[in-house]
């Protein structure tokens, strides 16, 4: 019985371990500054914005112009539009999206700059913002 218990503990602890590095692995993405944002929009060509939140969300606030937008959800299934020659800054609402979809493209061999949310700097950036038509 004592055997049991240890067994069960050792598998939940691996669990937790697993679970942890998961977490790690979609939340450690370096944060953009609005500083290091409002550089990169200056040179928009020296990196891929991708906007990661749904259709309706952009349509009531709008996305970034030039940005790709790829909703979370699809990422996976259409790597293929997004090009590797440029570093990419993935951005979402509040910037949760954002940290699992550059997690998504490392695991694919992209490479990231960092990531944000728009709503944070939405006022700041307002003259780099289009809505859809």
């Amino acid at each position: 019985m004592r055997t049991i218990h240890w067994v069960c503990a050792g598998f939940i602890a691996l669990i937790a371990v697993i679970l942890m590095a998961f977490q790690a692995s979609t939340t450690a993405q370096k944060k953009i500054s609005y500083d290091e944002l409002a550089k990169l929009l200056q040179h928009p060509q020296s990196v891929l914005f991708i906007d990661v939140r749904e259709p309706n969300e952009i349509a009531v606030t709008g996305t970034l112009k030039g940005a790709l937008t790829i909703p979370l959800g699809q990422l996976e299934s259409r790597l293929k539009e997004v090009p590797k020659d440029k570093p990419i800054a993935p951005f979402c609402k509040a910037g949760g999206r954002a940290a699992h979809a550059a997690a998504i493209l490392s695991q694919h061999g992209y490479r990231t700059v960092g990531v944000f949310g728009l709503d944070e700097y939405h006022e700041k950036v307002k003259d780099y913002i289009v809505y859809p038509k």
